[in-house]
């Protein structure tokens, strides 16, 4: 049954009203889209699916699919059915580059005769720059990626570097590991942004490592034996000393020379100029370095297995350390045991995450609390799963081929509420709300053409501007203030270019991280990056008015987006093909055809908008069937 059941172009309150008001026009808006002028090409290139692996894959989602039904048939559970073109195209789009399709591509999609068309396009979003866009926002939200860290500190290269190791495909394993034991400043090697981001709370950073990529939960052995898990306090500060090494910040007087110091004088201590200088200062102390400092169990160590003060020994939790140089530091060995192959739980942590992007559960649940008796609902999925993870070598592109061509995901969806408690034998993908990057995106999918050209402008100038060497001299110093100045004007500047009444129109990838709480995207869930994976899908009123009348659903009704341009270059009998086909990937049923041309009929241009405007709010746009 369609979503779309109230008369397209009325208030959702079931209340039928000859003539009513039309939703908003868009020549009453005074704000117009701001100019976008298209680079020629990327300036980047993506990583492509490996043509060779084609065999392989297939094979892998027939044994998927085999066990999959076979567990359905034991449950006495019925399959779905296969999704029709127009959910599948939606769908493939939305999972895969974290936007609907154009209207064109989702016709171009469902009226192609083409036997391998599924597996086609499959390929081909996996290849696109929105892949990286869409996955970079999971990956944010679980590594909780910002601008700027604890103490205000500077560490935007950290996101960029994940976005372009996500464009490269680099292997997982290799992925989690460089950040694990990268050294130096952020702009000089930015997989450090990982550990400067909880500068100063070095237990509370290898307590969220643990629960990411291990599927771990070990935080509550940092104060006392774990109530729920097996997990000792002395095993906690074991695995802890690894990283007893690390510091996450040189001296301040190391920094604070006095050059510094006579500089901020000179301008006055509560200048605008006297705060960058303390910036400059600020930035360059955070850095991650290896020293040789050990750990001791606490002050407080309450155990008879250890005593307070006590020198603490490195040692793992679980597994092998792989074979290393015997002059490989603690820290590399530590990376090394955790992305190793052998490593019992890296590859099914990872494995269980990328399942559930793709169906919305699980094999097992939650996602990061894997202990030795947890519950997974078909183990030999899990197990085959894990298998196909290592076989592809931590190849993340390639093991969401797989997934994405299996008929299980190739069916309907699920639209019963499926119980966090119970088992779910992945009969098809559950149904799910787009998130709050999804829906935005999708929106300027439905204003700007090629909005993944549209990147955030490198910080080349500003890296370059407070960068600096603790022997500077007052004038070198004051150089550098103007050229932050310069640097952070030129951004204003930029920001207000690409704007539309206060939102800057980029994708959500490269917006700031995060945004403001008032924002639309913060509005539809997107975290605030303080805890992980803490995203929500979850309705609100706010929600309802920002998409009702905010500035996001004006200004796909101004002239100039791309659904008007697309709707208004079709001849009259297809525009409203049109708009179907561009929000929600699908030709209009016959009833909505009529209530739709009813619309246009009594209010002309207006009331074409008004569908668009309704459409909008429907459940059948913000969710993925």
């Amino acid at each position: 049954m369609s979503y779309c059941q109230v008369s397209v172009g009325q208030p959702n309150n079931g209340v039928v009203r000859k003539k009513a008001p039309s939703k908003p026009r868009a020549n009453e808006i005074k704000t117009k889209l701001p100019h976008q002028e298209d680079p020629l090409a990327l300036p980047f290139e993506m990583d492509k699916v490996d043509s060779s692996q084609l065999g392989q894959m297939r094979l892998a989602t027939i044994r998927i699919d085999k066990i999959i039904d076979k567990r359905l048939e034991t449950e006495g559970v019925e399959p779905n059915a296969p999704s029709s073109d127009g959910q599948f195209v939606r769908r493939a789009y939305l999972d895969i580059t974290g936007t609907i399709p154009t209207g064109r591509e989702a016709y171009l999609f469902i009226t192609s005769k083409q036997s391998n068309k599924r597996e086609v396009l499959i390929d081909y979003l996996l290849g696109q720059p929105g892949y990286a866009s869409h996955l970079f926002n999971y990956w944010a939200d679980t590594l909780r990626i910002v601008d700027r860290s604890t103490g205000n500190t500077y560490i935007r290269p950290w996101a960029d570097w994940v976005k372009e190791s996500l464009r490269d495909n680099i292997p997982y394993d290799e992925f989690v590991r460089k950040m694990l034991s990268s050294e130096g400043k952020v702009w000089h090697d930015p997989a450090t942004g990982y550990k400067l981001r909880d500068i100063g709370m070095p237990l509370d950073n290898l307590n969220n490592t643990i629960r990411i990529f291990l599927g771990t939960r070990i935080g509550c052995a940092q104060c006392h034996d774990h109530p729920f898990d097996k997990w000792t306090q002395k095993e906690f500060y074991q695995l802890a000393a690894f990283e007893a090494g690390i510091r996450t910040s040189a001296p301040r007087a190391t920094y604070a020379q006095k050059n510094m110091k006579a500089a901020i004088t000179e301008v006055g201590e509560r200048s605008r100029e006297a705060n960058l200088m303390r910036r400059i200062e600020r930035f360059n102390r955070y850095t991650v370095n290896e020293t040789a400092a050990n750990l001791k169990f606490p002050h407080d160590y309450a155990y008879d297995d250890a005593k307070p003060g006590e020198l603490v020994t490195a040692k793992i939790l679980f597994g092998s350390i792989p074979a290393m140089a015997p002059d490989t530091d603690r820290r590399d060995l530590f990376a090394r045991w955790m992305t190793s192959t052998d490593n019992p739980r890296f590859a099914k942590a990872i494995t269980n995450r990328m399942w559930k992007r793709a169906f919305g559960r699980g094999v097992f649940e939650p996602v990061d609390d894997i202990m030795d008796n947890t519950h997974v609902s078909n183990p030999e999925l899990l197990e085959v799963l894990v298998r196909e993870m290592r076989r592809v070598k931590f190849d993340i592109k390639e093991f969401m081929r797989i997934i994405y061509n299996t008929e299980a995901y190739q069916r309907q969806v699920t639209y019963d509420d499926v119980n966090a408690v119970d088992d779910y034998f992945f009969e098809g993908p559950i149904l799910r709300r787009m998130t709050a990057e999804q829906i935005w995106d999708s929106v300027l999918t439905l204003t700007f053409n090629n909005i993944d050209y549209h990147l955030r402008p490198d910080d080349k100038d500003y890296i370059e501007a407070i960068n600096a060497d603790p022997g500077l001299s007052i004038f070198e110093i004051n150089l550098k203030i103007d050229d932050i100045s310069k640097a952070e004007a030129d951004k204003r500047t930029y920001n207000r270019k690409h704007s539309y009444q206060g939102l800057l129109l980029r994708r959500a990838s490269e917006l700031p991280q995060p945004l403001p709480a008032s924002h639309f995207l913060r509005q539809f869930g997107q975290s605030d990056r303080e805890i992980i994976g803490d995203g929500s899908v979850e309705g609100t009123v706010p929600q309802l008015l920002a998409l009702f009348n905010g500035p996001i659903t004006h200004m796909m009704l101004e002239s100039g987006s791309v659904v008007h341009r697309e709707v208004m270059g079709t001849n009259e009998a297809n525009r409203l093909t049109v708009v179907f086909l561009s929000i929600l990937g699908r030709m209009p049923t016959e009833e909505e055809r009529g209530a739709s041309y009813k619309e246009v009929r009594d209010f002309g241009p207006a009331g074409l908008g008004n569908v668009i405007w309704a459409l909008l709010n429907t459940r059948e746009f913000l969710y993925v069937q």
